[in-house]
This record gives C-alpha cells, sequence and structure tokens, in this order.
C-alpha cells in the first residue's frame, strides 16, 4: 500500500483499499478463529466425560470448517489486492541491470 501514489484516481484507489481492508479483516478473523478453535477442542476433551461430546464435537467442527474456508481463500484475496495495487504503484519492480549475458 505504501507504493500507492496519491494522485491515483479515487475511484482506483477506493478499490485497493476496499481489497485491503478485506484482507486485513480476513487475517483477523483466520487469528482468531485459531485462537476459538483450540479452546473448543479443549472443550470436547471436557465435554465427553458428561455426555456432551458430540455437541462440543459439532461445535469445533464448525469452527475448523469457517477456518478452513478462509485459509483456502486467503491467497485469492491477497492475490487481488497485489494485482490492483500492482497497477498503480509506483515501483515497476526489478529491472535488468547491464547488458545481460554476451553468449
Amino acid at each position: 500500500m505504501s507504493s500507492v501514489p496519491a494522485s491515483t484516481e479515487p475511484r482506483v484507489l477506493r478499490r485497493v483499499q476496499g481489497y485491503a481492508t478485506t484482507a486485513r479483516r480476513m487475517d483477523a478473523r483466520i487469528a482468531a478463529l485459531r485462537i476459538e478453535l483450540n479452546r473448543a477442542l479443549r472443550a470436547v476433551d471436557d465435554a465427553v466425560p458428561e455426555g456432551r461430546g458430540d455437541e462440543a464435537a459439532d461445535a469445533a467442527l464448525e469452527l475448523a470448517r469457517e477456518l478452513d474456508s478462509l485459509e483456502r481463500i486467503q491467497p485469492r484475496v491477497d492475490s487481488w489486492l497485489r494485482a490492483s495495487v500492482g497497477t498503480v504503484s509506483d515501483d515497476a519492480g526489478p529491472e535488468p541491470f547491464g547488458e545481460g549475458p554476451t553468449a
């Protein structure tokens, strides 16, 4: 995001900021779900002797499913952000140096 010029067209800037916000929220949600899932799995351990294992396991599986979904789509959202930043970035990336190989 730091390479996005201040002169970027507002419509394009909103799109870049939208992707950035989505990527940040995804990271935050993934981190929170990992913590929640660990707690839920420990809760299953405690619930089994009390006869509530199935319900506790279902809750843990629901969290695991959401976490799996977010982790699967995270690279796609990150690539949207990289592509949108790349279209307006001042940084042209690595450029050739010298004349290259002569043979």
